[in-house]
């Protein structure tokens, strides 16, 4: 009986230290990535201002989660353009535009129906020699919430590949023109 009051106590202490060590953690997440795709702006623009499109090129569509159901509201595209999405891995939640500058600026609030605080996604577009130079950056809050603090590294390279994802299908629908085919 005392070794297992032992193992007890040597399991509340590492839980304890774990909680601490993640309150250290920080409260607030970024995560950036950009990329060159040889397409003019304003066709890139045109996808990213448009919510209607993303579940074509974007990483977060039903090749990647066959239960993930959309729907839109608003505008087709711009300023008040939002996707709500359903889905057993994602969760629920929309994605809505608060800023579109034709060409330039792509700026969204996601919000996810179990985290009060929304995600505010920038998507940058500056004409370069080739095509055009796409910054697309997300930040948030993770509160108090140790486990989210917890997993912060792991989300940051989780959205890095996302973006390095959607980066290359949005390479492939603008080569030609055509939309980009699903992945196996």
């Amino acid at each position: 009986m005392k070794i297992l009051g032992i193992v007890v106590v040597v399991l509340v202490v590492i839980v304890a230290a774990v909680l601490t060590f993640a309150l250290t953690l920080p409260a607030e997440f970024s995560a950036q990535d950009n990329a060159l795709i040889s397409a003019p702006p304003e066709s890139l623009y045109a996808r990213f201002a448009t919510p209607r499109t993303w579940a074509r090129w974007s990483a977060w569509t039903t090749r990647s989660d066959p239960t993930l159901a959309y729907t839109y509201s608003g505008p087709d595209s711009g300023l008040g353009a939002t996707m709500h999405w359903t889905s057993q891995k994602l969760g629920s939640g929309q994605l809505q535009i608060v800023e579109a500058v034709p060409g330039r600026l792509v700026h969204y609030e996601l919000h996810f129906m179990t985290s009060p605080a929304p995600i505010v996604g920038r998507v940058r577009l500056e004409p370069k020699a080739g095509g055009t130079e796409v910054t697309w950056s997300d930040q948030g809050s993770l509160g108090g919430n140790v486990v989210m603090r917890l997993m912060y590294p792991l989300m940051k390279t989780m959205m890095r590949k996302a973006y390095q994802e959607s980066f290359a299908n949005l390479r492939a629908e603008t080569h030609d023109g055509t939309v980009a085919q699903p992945k196996p």
